[in-house]
């Protein structure tokens, strides 16, 4: 983490809270407006984490989408006008929870927040399922990465390159999935037993700050909407 960041730890408990009212915030929105500014509150916050370069890119999506519904749409044809300003409406609504998930990864490791959940003693279930799609997301990441660096050194051309990544890509999906699976049970995932940790968990002053500040400007934003 920058060391010049203004706060270089979130505490995965307080990252899951901050999802949490996220998704608090997004079923009480009314309007576009609401929705700019809890995103906004979660920007700051990647901000002050010194996550810059995707609070640059979620500050220019916001914009984009508010350009969009202020200046092009309006110039659209009327059946263009029936679909896109929709699906951009529903992700400017998403956009706090997109941003919130973001802040929780960015900021928390897979180990400390499968630690986070087994502190809130959350269903075992629930537990496996998370566990299991934290790791199964950045190995597939890992995997696209390697398959366009293997059309690189073949030079494939682009007309087929979709071909050539789809392909080996739902191959390697299913692959992954079964690994991962056999993995984390090989490693006693099922086991009822209680689980231990070598990651110990603090939740510091500024994680109780920021859920208590983060909480009552979603509220102030919902109710004076």
């Amino acid at each position: 983490m920058n060391k010049r960041t203004v706060i270089n730890h979130l505490d995965p408990r307080a990252g899951l809270w901050l999802l949490l009212m996220a998704n608090i915030g997004m079923f009480c929105q009314k309007n576009s407006e609401q929705g700019s500014m809890l995103s906004g509150i979660f920007l700051l916050l990647m901000l002050v984490h010194g996550l810059y370069k995707a609070a640059g890119k979620g500050i220019v999506l916001l914009v984009s989408f508010h350009l969009l519904l202020m200046y092009v749409f309006p110039q659209c044809p009327a059946w263009m006008n029936m679909v896109f300003p929709v699906l951009v409406n529903y992700s400017l609504r998403m956009l706090p929870c997109v941003l919130a998930g973001l802040l929780l990864l960015r900021t928390s490791s897979m180990q400390k927040m499968i630690a986070a959940m087994y502190t809130l003693h959350l269903p075992q279930g629930f537990i496996i399922a998370m566990s299991t799609t934290l790791r199964y997301f950045p190995a597939l990441k890992e995997e696209f990465v390697h398959i366009n660096a293997a059309m690189k050194l073949q030079n494939i051309s682009w007309a087929s390159r979709l071909e050539c990544t789809v392909v080996p890509l739902i191959v390697s999906a299913v692959n992954t999935s079964d690994e991962i699976a056999a993995a984390a049970v090989a490693r006693g995932i099922e086991n009822p037993g209680k689980k231990t940790s070598e990651i110990t968990l603090h939740m510091g002053i500024s994680d109780g700050l920021i859920m208590i500040l983060v909480t009552f400007g979603i509220l102030i934003v919902v109710i004076a909407g």
